[in-house]
């Protein structure tokens, strides 16, 4: 809960221009409220909740070893992706490092996976190793019929 508060507190505060992409006050706290909503379901296994938030496909590199940059090999099936690939995900040390960070950094996205990605900070600048540039976990949004739904996962870089 106080990560909650400490989470809309800057968002709220903090302006909503972020690397020159507006983000207006109302879709950041709906992307808040999704996420949580993605987080505590994932945590408890909540397939109709999961299910209800989430676009009919979705995008994930981290589910995929094929070195090919297209989407095709990343986008799957809402159902298959609930069934084959959110266990491992749940138990990956970005997600749940992800789940505990907070560094929050919301990002428009202007494609057909994305409006909003959220990139919370899981491994600082050095701490992989000297001179690496640290990894963030994105959850991307789509916004659908004026709601914010889960879209994808991956890892940065």
């Amino acid at each position: 809960m106080k990560k909650t508060i400490k989470i809309l507190a800057i968002l709220l505060f903090s302006p909503t221009s972020i690397f020159g992409q507006d983000i207006s006050s109302t879709d950041s706290l709906k992307v808040v409220k999704t996420f949580e909503t993605l987080f505590v379901a994932i945590e408890t296994d909540d397939m109709d909740t999961l299910t209800n938030i989430s676009t009919d496909r979705i995008y994930c590199i981290i589910c995929s070893d094929y070195p090919d940059l297209t989407d095709s090999p990343y986008i799957f099936d809402k159902k298959a992706f609930l069934k084959n690939h959110l266990e491992k995900i749940k138990n990956s040390e970005p997600y749940q490092r992800a789940t505990k960070s907070d560094k929050l950094i919301l990002v428009r996205g202007n494609d057909h996976r994305t409006d909003i990605t959220a990139f919370w900070t899981i491994y600082k600048q050095d701490e992989l190793a000297p001179g690496h540039e640290g990894v963030q976990f994105g959850v991307h949004f789509k916004k659908v019929n004026g709601e914010f739904k889960f879209a994808g996962m991956e890892t940065i870089p």
